[in-house]
């Protein structure tokens, strides 16, 4: 008897591992191939850096709208699965989970209100809301922050947008939009979010110059207390696989404003990424979690993630190529269930080709982006002339001081002259380099042979040259040919100040040309010299005394 009893717990203890080891498995399977490994592994840190990796996501619509067919619509499917709030992102959690942070646009409003918005979108509106305790899938689906600026989240009027912040608030989900940002420390570098609306609240419509004045004002705010700042837009035209001409300047006015990422949504479909001035912009991440269409004509989508790395002081030191996880947005293939599901084979390659994405071509374009780092100006810029005088004999000794012809500047000093020049080819000319670095001993030796340290700063002071966040510049037109200017390089006397005194209105509108575009730039020009110009953060960079490469 006790023999019998003592084989049935064995064959029990054996039945439950194998139901375990079986659950585990199918639990994971959706995940466990060496892409998942990569996803682990991507999250540690380098030593000596900081690393914070962020995912994003696009549309999630928590609730559809209430006049059409309640069956199979995101309210059924919920009380089909019990109320289980794990239930529309457990095919995603795993992945969303290896990360620091992932951040969607939540495109609905959660809360009990009833009365609706007027929409200006007259015979094209939808109202689309869901239950409050519907924020509590976000928290089960490891999503952390969110957008609302788009045109969901004022279905309801403003009782409906609070009621969304209320319910987000209750569960810890970050949310930002229009003009409110969010800042979340993580591993001590501080991110920010901001969130723009091209469409307006109630579709209205946004003036453009008036969009684009917040984009700037906001983002740089957000700069000003951030170490990493993401900007979501929702933006575009719908089912348009190519992003407009209006979001490439919105996405390359965020990252001159001082963004680090530009995010988009609201096309329901995927668009292709682009690289601008060493910053990502994915223009469209397409549905993911969407309860308002059961049938959409596209199910494609992606986890967009991409880890960015930081010194000890929190400075961004580079940004690591994105990893692309192709999704569909349902588990089912004929009808939208609202659960998104990693996608394999030519699902996979759909996707890439619809974001112009290449997993090997993506792996080489890790972007260095430590402004203190020095880098050569005709790698940073190559439609900038470089012709440095003291590597020359045309300069005020009379012979070559330099050995070297190639100009290097630190990569943040680069990264303004360059928005100058672009700037300045949009007028119809370019930048010509007279001089960048300059070495302790050459800037030593200038001093000593010109014996004028109104003009030439006493070594033992120390030029900003010798920082790398200087430089001698002037005006060329498309074909290299230098414009009618106040005075030679190195004239010391005052035609080259900026006084233009002596200077005849051809070569005094030619050096303001020069002169606004570098301002607009980021540089102060110096009073003494038309040709000088310094980096208005020179003072971030330390002096350095020779260049070893």
């Amino acid at each position: 008897m006790k023999i019998r009893r003592f084989v049935r717990i064995i064959a029990l203890m054996i039945i439950i591992a194998v139901a375990v080891s079986v659950y585990f498995h199918e639990r994971n399977a959706i995940v466990r191939d060496d892409r998942y490994e990569y996803v682990q592994s991507s999250v540690r840190n380098d030593e000596g850096s900081i690393r914070v990796v962020i995912s994003a996501i696009g549309d999630v619509a928590l609730g559809q709208d209430s006049r059409f067919s309640y069956r199979d619509s995101f309210d059924y499917v919920f009380e089909k699965s019990g109320g289980d709030y794990g239930y529309f992102f457990a095919n995603a959690r795993q992945i969303l989970e290896q990360d620091d942070i992932t951040i969607a646009n939540l495109e609905c409003v959660l809360g009990n209100v009833t009365e609706k918005a007027e929409k200006y979108d007259y015979g094209n509106n939808y109202w689309f809301i869901g239950k409050p305790e519907y924020a509590n899938i976000l928290k089960a689906g490891s999503i952390e922050a969110v957008s609302l600026a788009n045109n969901h989240t004022y279905d309801y009027g403003q009782k409906g947008y609070d009621a969304t912040c209320m319910a987000l608030d209750e569960v810890g989900v970050k949310h930002f939009g229009y003009t409110r940002t969010a800042v979340s420390t993580i591993n001590g570098v501080d991110v920010g979010m901001a969130g723009f609306n091209q469409l307006g609240e109630y579709e209205q419509g946004r003036d453009a110059e008036e969009l684009k004045q917040e984009i700037e004002s906001v983002t740089r705010e957000l700069r000003e207390r951030s170490d990493l700042v993401i900007v979501y837009f929702h933006w575009g035209n719908e089912y348009q696989y190519k992003a407009d001409s209006l979001q490439t300047e919105l996405a390359r006015l965020a990252i001159d404003s001082g963004a680090d990422l530009v995010l988009g949504s609201h096309p329901h479909v995927l668009q292709p990424i682009e690289i601008y001035n060493d910053r990502y912009i994915v223009y469209s991440l397409a549905n993911f979690c969407f309860g308002g269409n059961k049938k959409p004509s596209d199910f494609d989508t992606m986890v967009y993630r991409q880890a960015f790395l930081f010194d000890q002081d929190s400075n961004l030191i580079s940004i690591q190529a994105p990893e692309i996880i192709p999704f569909s947005i349902s588990s089912k293939k004929s009808v939208n269930d609202y659960r998104p599901t990693p996608v394999e084979g030519e699902a996979k390659e759909r996707i890439f080709a619809k974001l112009d994405y290449s997993p090997d071509k993506a792996a080489a374009k890790d972007l260095s982006v430590d402004k203190n780092e020095m880098v050569r100006i005709d790698e940073v810029a190559d439609d900038i002339v470089i012709d440095l005088k003291y590597a020359t004999s045309d300069n005020i000794t009379g012979k070559p001081v330099y050995d070297s012809k190639v100009a290097w500047l630190r990569r943040g000093t680069a990264n303004k002259l360059k928005k100058a020049n672009e700037a300045l080819m949009r007028q119809g000319y370019r930048i010509k380099v007279w001089d960048a670095y300059r070495s302790e001993k050459d800037h030593g030796l200038l001093h000593k042979i010109a014996r004028n340290s109104y003009y030439f700063i006493d070594p033992k002071i120390g030029s900003n040259h010798t920082r790398g966040a200087a430089v001698d510049v002037t005006l060329v037109d498309m074909e290299g040919n230098e414009l009618d200017m106040p005075s030679k390089f190195d004239e010391m006397s005052e035609k080259a100040h900026r006084t233009y005194k002596y200077a005849t209105p051809e070569q005094k509108r030619n050096a303001l040309i020069l002169e606004n575009a570098m301002k607009d730039a980021g540089f102060i020009p110096l009073e003494n010299e038309w040709w000088h110009f310094d980096d208005s953060e020179y003072r971030s960079y330390d002096f350095l005394p020779s260049l070893q490469k």
